[in-house]
Protein backbone atom coordinates (compact mmCIF):
# COMPACT_ATOMS: atom_id res chain seq x y z
CA UNK A 1 0.00 0.00 0.00
CA UNK A 2 1.76 3.40 -0.93
CA UNK A 3 1.49 6.18 1.55
CA UNK A 4 1.58 10.12 0.13
CA UNK A 5 1.00 11.28 3.43
CA UNK A 6 4.37 12.66 2.97
CA UNK A 7 2.89 14.90 0.42
CA UNK A 8 1.42 17.42 2.56
CA UNK A 9 4.17 18.54 4.72
CA UNK A 10 3.35 17.17 8.66
CA UNK A 11 0.40 14.99 7.94
CA UNK A 12 2.16 11.51 9.02
CA UNK A 13 4.32 13.15 11.45
CA UNK A 14 1.29 14.43 13.95
CA UNK A 15 -0.75 11.70 12.58
CA UNK A 16 1.64 9.49 14.55
CA UNK A 17 2.22 11.70 17.05
CA UNK A 18 -1.47 11.99 17.51
CA UNK A 19 -1.94 7.97 17.77
CA UNK A 20 1.04 8.17 20.24
CA UNK A 21 -0.56 10.66 22.76
CA UNK A 22 -3.89 8.93 22.76
CA UNK A 23 -3.19 5.83 23.27
CA UNK A 24 0.10 5.48 25.12
CA UNK A 25 0.00 8.82 27.16
CA UNK A 26 2.74 8.73 29.90
CA UNK A 27 0.27 10.08 32.49
CA UNK A 28 -2.94 8.25 31.07
CA UNK A 29 -5.50 9.41 33.94
CA UNK A 30 -8.90 7.46 34.64
CA UNK A 31 -8.75 6.00 30.86
CA UNK A 32 -5.64 3.54 31.90
CA UNK A 33 -3.91 2.29 28.74
CA UNK A 34 -5.80 -0.70 28.59
CA UNK A 35 -9.17 0.63 27.39
CA UNK A 36 -7.29 2.92 25.13
CA UNK A 37 -5.88 -0.04 22.88
CA UNK A 38 -9.34 -2.06 23.45
CA UNK A 39 -11.22 1.21 22.41
CA UNK A 40 -8.72 1.55 19.82
CA UNK A 41 -8.39 -2.03 18.41
CA UNK A 42 -12.25 -2.41 18.39
CA UNK A 43 -12.45 0.86 16.11
CA UNK A 44 -10.38 -0.49 13.61
CA UNK A 45 -11.84 -3.91 13.40
CA UNK A 46 -15.42 -2.72 12.58
CA UNK A 47 -13.83 -0.32 10.29
CA UNK A 48 -12.80 -3.03 8.13
CA UNK A 49 -8.99 -2.32 8.91
CA UNK A 50 -7.31 -5.40 10.76
CA UNK A 51 -3.65 -4.37 10.03
CA UNK A 52 -4.35 -0.98 12.08
CA UNK A 53 -6.27 -3.06 14.99
CA UNK A 54 -2.91 -5.36 14.90
CA UNK A 55 -1.10 -2.45 15.09
CA UNK A 56 -2.90 -0.74 17.93
CA UNK A 57 -2.68 -4.02 19.86
CA UNK A 58 1.09 -3.82 19.87
CA UNK A 59 1.18 -0.35 21.64
CA UNK A 60 -0.15 -2.14 24.26
CA UNK A 61 2.52 -1.28 27.18
CA UNK A 62 4.29 -3.99 29.07
CA UNK A 63 2.58 -4.43 32.80
CA UNK A 64 -0.72 -2.96 31.70
CA UNK A 65 -3.26 -3.79 33.96
CA UNK A 66 -6.60 -5.40 32.72
CA UNK A 67 -9.49 -3.09 33.11
CA UNK A 68 -12.77 -3.31 35.33
CA UNK A 69 -14.89 -5.66 33.66
CA UNK A 70 -17.66 -2.81 33.94
CA UNK A 71 -15.70 -0.10 32.28
CA UNK A 72 -14.46 -2.54 29.56
CA UNK A 73 -18.65 -2.65 28.74
CA UNK A 74 -18.88 0.91 28.84
CA UNK A 75 -16.04 1.61 26.28
CA UNK A 76 -16.94 -1.15 24.14
CA UNK A 77 -20.43 0.49 24.03
CA UNK A 78 -19.49 3.90 23.66
CA UNK A 79 -16.78 2.78 20.55
CA UNK A 80 -19.69 0.59 18.82
CA UNK A 81 -22.10 3.60 19.00
CA UNK A 82 -19.75 6.52 17.95
CA UNK A 83 -17.41 4.22 15.26
CA UNK A 84 -21.23 2.66 13.64
CA UNK A 85 -23.35 5.28 14.14
CA UNK A 86 -22.16 9.04 15.29
CA UNK A 87 -25.16 10.52 14.48
CA UNK A 88 -27.21 8.78 17.00
CA UNK A 89 -24.46 9.51 19.99
CA UNK A 90 -26.88 10.62 22.56
CA UNK A 91 -25.61 11.95 25.68
CA UNK A 92 -26.49 8.46 27.56
CA UNK A 93 -23.36 7.53 26.32
CA UNK A 94 -21.05 9.84 28.30
CA UNK A 95 -23.18 9.43 31.45
CA UNK A 96 -22.12 5.88 31.04
CA UNK A 97 -18.33 6.52 31.54
CA UNK A 98 -18.83 8.94 33.75
CA UNK A 99 -20.95 6.95 35.82
CA UNK A 100 -18.03 4.35 35.89
CA UNK A 101 -15.63 6.98 37.09
CA UNK A 102 -13.68 8.40 34.09
CA UNK A 103 -13.23 11.70 34.12
CA UNK A 104 -13.80 14.67 31.67
CA UNK A 105 -9.90 14.85 30.16
CA UNK A 106 -11.07 10.85 30.01
CA UNK A 107 -14.06 11.20 28.12
CA UNK A 108 -12.66 13.92 25.68
CA UNK A 109 -9.38 11.41 25.21
CA UNK A 110 -12.40 8.53 24.64
CA UNK A 111 -14.11 10.14 22.38
CA UNK A 112 -11.01 11.54 20.28
CA UNK A 113 -9.61 7.86 20.41
CA UNK A 114 -12.68 6.54 18.38
CA UNK A 115 -12.48 9.89 16.08
CA UNK A 116 -9.12 9.55 15.05
CA UNK A 117 -9.67 5.69 14.00
CA UNK A 118 -11.98 6.69 12.03
CA UNK A 119 -9.18 8.70 10.68
CA UNK A 120 -6.60 6.62 10.28
CA UNK A 121 -8.73 3.89 9.14
CA UNK A 122 -10.15 5.77 6.22
CA UNK A 123 -7.00 7.12 5.11
CA UNK A 124 -5.52 3.32 5.10
CA UNK A 125 -8.80 2.34 3.31
CA UNK A 126 -8.52 5.34 0.66
CA UNK A 127 -4.81 4.95 0.10
CA UNK A 128 -5.65 1.13 -1.08
CA UNK A 129 -8.00 1.99 -3.08
CA UNK A 130 -5.92 4.18 -5.17
CA UNK A 131 -3.42 0.94 -5.20
CA UNK A 132 -6.20 -1.16 -6.80
CA UNK A 133 -7.03 -2.68 -3.30
CA UNK A 134 -10.26 -3.51 -1.44
CA UNK A 135 -11.53 -0.53 1.02
CA UNK A 136 -12.15 -2.86 3.38
CA UNK A 137 -12.02 -6.44 5.01
CA UNK A 138 -14.98 -8.22 5.27
CA UNK A 139 -16.22 -7.50 8.77
CA UNK A 140 -18.29 -9.58 11.06
CA UNK A 141 -20.08 -7.16 13.57
CA UNK A 142 -23.60 -6.85 15.16
CA UNK A 143 -25.69 -3.69 13.57
CA UNK A 144 -25.20 -0.58 15.26
CA UNK A 145 -27.64 -0.60 18.38
CA UNK A 146 -30.90 1.34 18.12
CA UNK A 147 -30.51 4.94 19.07
CA UNK A 148 -31.38 5.45 22.97
CA UNK A 149 -30.70 9.30 22.03
CA UNK A 150 -31.56 11.46 18.99
CA UNK A 151 -31.25 9.65 16.21
CA UNK A 152 -29.80 11.36 12.91
CA UNK A 153 -31.27 14.46 11.37
CA UNK A 154 -33.15 14.40 8.05
CA UNK A 155 -32.30 16.38 5.72
CA UNK A 156 -34.72 19.23 7.05
CA UNK A 157 -32.53 20.11 9.54
CA UNK A 158 -29.22 20.81 7.16
CA UNK A 159 -29.04 24.81 6.48
CA UNK A 160 -26.87 27.17 5.84
CA UNK A 161 -27.17 29.04 8.75
CA UNK A 162 -24.92 30.06 11.39
CA UNK A 163 -25.37 27.49 14.15
CA UNK A 164 -23.81 27.57 17.92
CA UNK A 165 -22.10 24.16 19.73
CA UNK A 166 -22.91 23.45 23.46
CA UNK A 167 -20.70 21.09 25.10
CA UNK A 168 -22.10 17.90 26.98
CA UNK A 169 -19.53 18.20 29.91
CA UNK A 170 -17.80 20.96 31.66
CA UNK A 171 -15.78 22.53 28.89
CA UNK A 172 -11.89 24.07 30.29
CA UNK A 173 -11.99 27.77 32.24
CA UNK A 174 -10.69 29.84 29.63
CA UNK A 175 -9.26 32.23 32.88
CA UNK A 176 -7.89 29.03 34.27
CA UNK A 177 -5.47 27.19 31.53
CA UNK A 178 -2.63 25.69 32.39
CA UNK A 179 0.38 26.43 30.75
CA UNK A 180 0.33 23.77 28.31
CA UNK A 181 -3.27 24.51 27.57
CA UNK A 182 -2.42 27.69 26.56
CA UNK A 183 1.03 26.67 24.54
CA UNK A 184 -1.64 24.74 22.24
CA UNK A 185 -3.80 27.57 21.82
CA UNK A 186 -0.91 30.07 20.96
CA UNK A 187 0.77 27.68 18.55
CA UNK A 188 -2.11 27.87 16.50
CA UNK A 189 -3.76 30.80 14.94
CA UNK A 190 -7.15 28.70 14.05
CA UNK A 191 -8.08 27.90 17.10
CA UNK A 192 -9.44 30.04 20.13
CA UNK A 193 -9.89 30.20 23.59
CA UNK A 194 -13.93 31.63 22.94
CA UNK A 195 -14.76 28.64 21.21
CA UNK A 196 -16.54 26.54 23.75
CA UNK A 197 -15.60 23.46 21.21
CA UNK A 198 -11.88 23.66 21.46
CA UNK A 199 -12.34 24.38 25.48
CA UNK A 200 -13.79 21.15 25.92
CA UNK A 201 -10.72 19.33 23.40
CA UNK A 202 -8.63 21.22 25.67
CA UNK A 203 -8.60 18.83 28.25
CA UNK A 204 -6.86 16.59 26.19
CA UNK A 205 -4.71 19.54 25.06
CA UNK A 206 -1.64 17.30 23.45
CA UNK A 207 -4.23 15.52 21.31
CA UNK A 208 -5.80 18.61 20.12
CA UNK A 209 -2.50 20.02 19.15
CA UNK A 210 -1.34 17.12 16.94
CA UNK A 211 -5.24 17.04 15.43
CA UNK A 212 -4.99 20.52 14.69
CA UNK A 213 -1.74 20.24 12.76
CA UNK A 214 -3.14 17.55 10.79
CA UNK A 215 -6.40 19.34 10.25
CA UNK A 216 -4.61 22.50 8.74
CA UNK A 217 -2.36 20.41 6.50
CA UNK A 218 -5.35 18.94 4.87
CA UNK A 219 -7.53 21.60 4.12
CA UNK A 220 -5.66 24.52 3.91
CA UNK A 221 -2.09 23.12 1.95
CA UNK A 222 -1.24 24.57 -1.14
CA UNK A 223 -2.08 22.71 -4.05
CA UNK A 224 -3.71 19.67 -4.62
CA UNK A 225 -7.27 19.51 -4.74
CA UNK A 226 -9.24 23.17 -5.09
CA UNK A 227 -9.95 24.40 -1.72
CA UNK A 228 -13.76 24.60 -2.55
CA UNK A 229 -13.60 20.61 -3.44
CA UNK A 230 -12.24 19.57 -0.25
CA UNK A 231 -15.25 21.50 0.82
CA UNK A 232 -17.39 20.07 -0.97
CA UNK A 233 -16.20 16.60 0.17
CA UNK A 234 -16.43 17.60 4.26
CA UNK A 235 -20.02 18.57 3.26
CA UNK A 236 -20.75 15.22 1.98
CA UNK A 237 -19.25 13.54 4.32
CA UNK A 238 -20.82 15.73 7.16
CA UNK A 239 -24.63 14.89 5.91
CA UNK A 240 -23.80 11.41 5.58
CA UNK A 241 -22.59 11.66 9.20
CA UNK A 242 -25.93 13.52 10.18
CA UNK A 243 -23.63 16.37 11.68
CA UNK A 244 -26.10 19.64 11.30
CA UNK A 245 -23.39 21.37 12.97
CA UNK A 246 -20.09 21.16 10.42
CA UNK A 247 -22.39 20.75 7.79
CA UNK A 248 -23.68 24.11 8.04
CA UNK A 249 -19.97 25.44 8.53
CA UNK A 250 -18.73 23.37 5.69
CA UNK A 251 -21.53 24.41 3.37
CA UNK A 252 -21.18 27.78 4.05
CA UNK A 253 -17.38 27.46 2.94
CA UNK A 254 -18.28 25.84 -0.01
CA UNK A 255 -20.76 28.13 -1.18
CA UNK A 256 -18.60 31.21 -0.73
CA UNK A 257 -15.17 29.67 -2.61
CA UNK A 258 -17.61 27.87 -5.15
CA UNK A 259 -19.83 31.15 -5.52
CA UNK A 260 -22.38 28.72 -5.56
CA UNK A 261 -24.88 28.95 -2.58
CA UNK A 262 -27.85 27.46 -4.60
CA UNK A 263 -25.81 23.97 -5.08
CA UNK A 264 -24.63 24.21 -1.43
CA UNK A 265 -28.72 24.00 -0.42
CA UNK A 266 -28.96 21.44 -3.02
CA UNK A 267 -26.42 19.38 -1.59
CA UNK A 268 -27.59 19.79 2.25
CA UNK A 269 -30.93 18.72 0.74
CA UNK A 270 -29.99 15.73 -1.36
CA UNK A 271 -26.77 15.10 -1.21
CA UNK A 272 -24.10 14.21 -4.52
CA UNK A 273 -27.31 13.61 -6.55
CA UNK A 274 -27.66 17.52 -6.92
CA UNK A 275 -24.59 17.76 -8.08
CA UNK A 276 -24.90 18.32 -11.88
CA UNK A 277 -21.01 17.95 -12.64
CA UNK A 278 -19.59 14.49 -13.66
CA UNK A 279 -16.71 15.85 -11.20
CA UNK A 280 -18.73 16.54 -8.63
CA UNK A 281 -21.04 13.34 -8.89
CA UNK A 282 -17.78 11.46 -8.79
CA UNK A 283 -16.20 13.17 -5.86
CA UNK A 284 -19.80 12.58 -4.38
CA UNK A 285 -20.02 8.82 -5.07
CA UNK A 286 -16.52 8.50 -3.57
CA UNK A 287 -17.12 10.63 -0.39
CA UNK A 288 -20.38 9.39 0.53
CA UNK A 289 -19.11 5.69 -0.03
CA UNK A 290 -15.93 6.10 2.27
CA UNK A 291 -17.78 7.39 5.20
CA UNK A 292 -19.57 4.26 5.36
CA UNK A 293 -18.35 2.46 8.42
CA UNK A 294 -16.88 -0.26 7.25
CA UNK A 295 -16.01 2.03 3.84
CA UNK A 296 -17.42 0.74 0.65
CA UNK A 297 -15.71 2.57 -2.25
CA UNK A 298 -14.53 0.59 -4.95
CA UNK A 299 -13.06 0.49 -8.00
CA UNK A 300 -15.88 2.13 -10.08
CA UNK A 301 -15.84 4.97 -7.62
CA UNK A 302 -11.80 5.33 -8.15
CA UNK A 303 -11.84 5.14 -12.23
CA UNK A 304 -15.18 7.25 -12.04
CA UNK A 305 -12.45 10.21 -10.12
CA UNK A 306 -9.83 9.39 -12.57
CA UNK A 307 -12.07 9.36 -15.78
CA UNK A 308 -13.09 13.34 -14.39
CA UNK A 309 -9.91 14.33 -14.38
CA UNK A 310 -8.64 14.13 -10.81
CA UNK A 311 -4.75 14.06 -10.25
CA UNK A 312 -3.02 11.70 -8.10
CA UNK A 313 -2.33 14.45 -6.02
CA UNK A 314 -6.09 15.78 -5.83
CA UNK A 315 -7.26 11.89 -5.10
CA UNK A 316 -4.73 11.54 -2.03
CA UNK A 317 -6.02 15.22 -1.05
CA UNK A 318 -9.41 14.07 -1.23
CA UNK A 319 -8.93 10.38 0.39
CA UNK A 320 -7.38 12.85 3.35
CA UNK A 321 -10.54 15.29 3.18
CA UNK A 322 -12.94 12.61 3.31
CA UNK A 323 -10.88 10.83 6.45
CA UNK A 324 -10.67 14.00 8.31
CA UNK A 325 -14.37 14.55 8.64
CA UNK A 326 -14.77 11.17 10.15
CA UNK A 327 -12.56 12.56 13.05
CA UNK A 328 -14.16 15.88 12.78
CA UNK A 329 -18.21 14.90 12.54
CA UNK A 330 -17.81 12.59 15.54
CA UNK A 331 -15.94 14.53 18.13
CA UNK A 332 -18.79 17.20 17.45
CA UNK A 333 -21.59 15.02 17.39
CA UNK A 334 -20.47 12.99 20.44
CA UNK A 335 -19.20 16.08 22.89
CA UNK A 336 -22.17 18.28 21.91
CA UNK A 337 -24.74 19.78 20.23
CA UNK A 338 -25.18 22.27 17.41
CA UNK A 339 -28.01 25.02 18.62
CA UNK A 340 -29.87 28.09 16.93
CA UNK A 341 -27.38 30.87 16.89
CA UNK A 342 -29.22 34.06 18.56
CA UNK A 343 -27.29 37.28 18.58
CA UNK A 344 -27.64 41.13 17.57
CA UNK A 345 -25.31 40.46 14.17
CA UNK A 346 -27.36 37.73 12.87
CA UNK A 347 -28.29 39.66 9.44
CA UNK A 348 -24.31 39.85 8.48
CA UNK A 349 -23.50 38.77 5.25
CA UNK A 350 -21.20 36.00 5.87
CA UNK A 351 -17.83 36.64 4.68
CA UNK A 352 -15.18 34.24 6.54
CA UNK A 353 -14.01 31.70 3.90
CA UNK A 354 -11.63 29.73 6.99
CA UNK A 355 -14.51 30.09 9.52
CA UNK A 356 -13.21 26.90 11.62
CA UNK A 357 -15.38 24.15 13.21
CA UNK A 358 -15.65 26.18 16.18
CA UNK A 359 -17.66 28.68 14.64
CA UNK A 360 -14.45 31.38 15.95
CA UNK A 361 -12.86 33.36 12.66
CA UNK A 362 -9.68 32.72 11.73
CA UNK A 363 -7.08 35.29 13.43
CA UNK A 364 -5.13 35.02 9.77
CA UNK A 365 -6.84 34.45 7.18
CA UNK A 366 -5.52 33.25 3.82
CA UNK A 367 -6.77 33.46 0.54
CA UNK A 368 -7.30 31.12 -2.80
CA UNK A 369 -5.99 27.45 -2.57
CA UNK A 370 -3.66 28.50 0.18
Amino acid sequence: MSDDTHRRAGVGEHTAAARRVLLTPPVPGTLAHGPRITAAVRAAELTGQPGLAARYLAMTPRGAVAPDPALTGAVRDFTDRVTLAPGAAGPGLLRALTARGLDAPAVVALAQICAFVAYEARVASGLALLDGEPAAESVEHSPAPSPAGPRPPSAARFTLDELSWRPRIPAVDADALTAGQRAVLDAHATLSAASPYYRTLLHDPAALDHRTHVYNAVMYGRGGLPRAERELATLLVSRANGCVYCASVHGRKYALLSRDEATALRVLREGGDALADARGRALARFAEAQTSTPPRGGPAEVAALRAAGLTEAELTDLVHAVALFGWANRLMLVLGDAEPLRRPDADVPRDDARESCSRTPDRNPRTGDA
